[in-house]
């Protein structure tokens, strides 16, 4: 009777550790950063967790230690109940209790080992959902309502990350892609690169002692590791890290392919609350002091697809007014380091050219001014710094020299020996290239042959030339639709829980002036959500027919599209979540005019009432979201 009480505590026990495996996860994860640091406290002290091994890993170690602990048990019970049947000396009793005793004992392993399968399973799960449980703290799975939203995530758009690629839940990312993150103000350059000097002078590059392309990543603060192995992230040998001269984008690039040629891998990659902006002060603050966090899945695919141009304004061939800004727009992401930075007049960016030649006669000029890398990384921008003017909203328009015509050239970097992949030299690339590493292919052949020297017009030096006229355009940008509909909270809010809202706009937007600054969502959902929820802006160039311009389809009008966390179900319990896009003033035309007075088709704004509201003008700012009854 002993023995049988014994074996069914043994069962009951097997049991809770298994339903251990399922709950525990969930609730330690939703008591968020300090829930984790105990339980690691209590693995480092067993002895079975390094600093930083993540929650999962150690969960899983100390359920495994008790199963077999409990096997071992049940192994003891089998020998005994053996060792009883054969001493019985025939009696039938014993016999019969020694059967039943090791019977069930058989019974008890199968569940011991049914259980190690099972909690293998659950944790694998647990740890492909939500990117690994370690790391920079932050509120996870189990917030208010149980909707298991992944915290560590509201710096996107609510906080100081403005844009990152891969893009959050990425997949089919090729094994050779670089890692970018933008920031909206300047970062410490050692935050990101190991032991980097910047002399104390973070705004002048020429007297670094350190070249950022030749140097490693600072792993104590970025983090870029196979899901839920956070102990096994690339070391500074492993990745380099290059930036753009703002010091707002980080370029990392594995040295190695990441994951595996046989197989899908998901990878996070951390960035902890130890990154510092310029001026020494903490990136990540307030509801976002635990960092940024995010997770993509690597194919088993290297990508050796030369990007090309889409479309470019002003068009080909044209005529515009000297205040619009030289746009052109990729296939895919380019990395910034290839496509922004600074032109003063005699040095600087030279991996796009604008020059300048009067129609009257005169000497050909490149004036000076920002290449400007938007629109998740498809979009760059050339607008100088010749001031001309100011906007509705008081901010300076600049122009491009007036009665001229304008030549830009994009140039294809140097190949490889390999093409489309460019040679990485000491200084970077010395022509555009894709994330991959992939040259530019201007000519749209399907090929990258690289641009081979000024004198020499490459193969794949895309080009276009338009004039400009004396006479600038004011006219500002409208709304045309919203989706879902705005002021409208019934049958149009009705809506799937990851629709992207969308802005469709009467003309062609700056893409730069498209950001999470000025485009947003507001929502009234609890304070303790703030930091899983997210937002990236991005815009699509449509044609006169209302689709994406393609290669040699004109693009008349802009639709800004928000991507964002799932939205909360309604529950019993709490208030029905309210979310309302914004786009603010900031967003601007091509041409540098203001969203501002805000207007759309059904609302017409004035100087009496400057704002539409839920399509509606008036003259204060636009409420917040206001909790609704369920």
């Amino acid at each position: 009777m002993l023995v049988r009480r014994t074996f069914s505590r043994l069962l009951f026990a097997a049991f809770f550790v298994v339903t251990f495996a399922v709950v525990v996860p969930t609730v330690t994860f939703a008591q968020g950063t300090g829930a984790a640091e105990g339980l690691q406290a209590v693995g480092e002290a067993g002895g079975i967790a390094g600093g930083t091994t993540d929650l999962y890993t150690i969960v899983g170690r100390i359920i495994n230690i008790v199963l077999g602990l409990l096997g071992t048990v049940l192994l003891v019970i089998m020998l005994y109940s053996g060792y009883e049947w054969m001493t019985s000396g025939g009696d039938p009793g014993k016999v019969d209790t020694a059967k039943t005793r090791i019977r069930n004992a058989v019974i008890g392993l199968i569940i011991i080992i049914s259980s190690f399968a099972i909690v293998n399973f659950i944790l694998s799960a647990l740890i492909s959902a939500t990117g690994g449980g370690g790391g920079a703290g932050g509120r996870g799975p189990g917030g208010p309502g149980g909707f298991g939203f992944p915290g560590a995530s509201g710096s996107l758009g609510g906080g100081i990350v403005e844009s990152h690629v891969p893009n959050r839940d990425a997949t089919d990312v090729p094994r050779n892609t670089a890692i970018v993150i933008t920031f909206k103000e300047p970062i410490k350059i050692s935050s990101f690169i190991r032991d980097y000097n910047d002399n104390g002078t973070p705004a002048d590059l020429t007297d670094d002692t350190t070249s950022s392309t030749t140097t490693g990543i600072n792993n104590d603060n970025v983090k870029v590791y196979v899901s839920g192995a956070r102990d096994g992230a690339l070391t500074t040998a492993q990745a380099r890290v290059r930036f753009t001269a703002d010091r707002q984008t980080f370029v990392i690039k594995p040295v190695d392919y990441l994951g595996s040629a046989t197989e899908n891998t998901t990878y996070t990659v951390e960035l902890t609350n130890d990154i510092e902006r310029e001026d020494g002060t903490d990136a990540f603050s307030g509801a976002f002091s635990s960092g940024y966090r995010w997770q993509f899945e690597v194919s088993t695919i290297v990508d050796l697809t030369a990007p090309h141009i889409t479309s470019v304004i002003p068009r080909d061939g044209g005529r515009f007014a000297p205040n619009i800004v030289v746009q052109i727009n990729f296939n895919e992401a380019i990395d910034p380091t290839t496509a922004a930075g600074e032109w003063n007049g005699t040095a600087g960016f030279t991996n796009i050219r604008v020059a300048a030649t009067p129609v009257a006669g005169g000497a050909t000029t490149r004036p000076s001014g920002e290449f400007r890398i938007s629109n998740q990384y498809r979009t760059v921008e050339f607008v100088t710094d010749l001031a001309c003017g100011t906007n509705s909203c008081g901010r300076t328009v600049y122009c491009l020299p007036t009665d001229s015509s304008i030549a830009v050239e994009a140039f294809s970097p140097s190949m490889s020996d390999t093409p489309p992949q460019a040679i990485l030299t000491s200084i970077g690339y010395d022509g555009v290239v894709d994330m991959a590493g992939n040259g530019l292919d201007g000519n749209g052949d399907g090929d990258a042959q690289g641009s081979e020297s000024d004198s020499i017009p490459g193969d794949d030096r895309y080009g276009w030339t338009f004039g400009t006229s004396d006479a600038p355009n004011l006219t500002p940008p409208t709304l045309r639709s919203t989706n879902p509909t705005a002021g409208d909270l019934s049958s149009s809010s009705n809506i799937p829980l990851d629709q992207k809202p969308e802005a469709l706009f009467d003309s062609l937007l700056q893409g730069s002036t498209v950001n999470s600054e000025t485009v947003g969502i507001r929502t009234n959902e609890p304070a303790e959500l703030a930091d899983t929820f997210w937002w990236s802006v991005s815009q699509d160039f449509l044609t006169a027919g209302g689709t994406p311009a393609g290669v040699g389809e004109e693009p008349v009008n802009s639709n800004v599209l928000i991507g964002h966390r799932l939205y909360a179900p309604a529950t019993s319990t709490t208030a029905v979540p309210v979310y309302q896009p914004i786009i603010l003033s900031g967003v601007q035309n091509v041409y540098q005019n203001c969203f501002n007075p805000a207007g759309s088709v059904d609302c017409r704004a004035d100087s009496a009432n400057p704002n539409c509201c839920d399509g509606s003008a008036q003259s204060g700012a636009c409420a917040a979201p206001r909790p609704l009854t369920p």
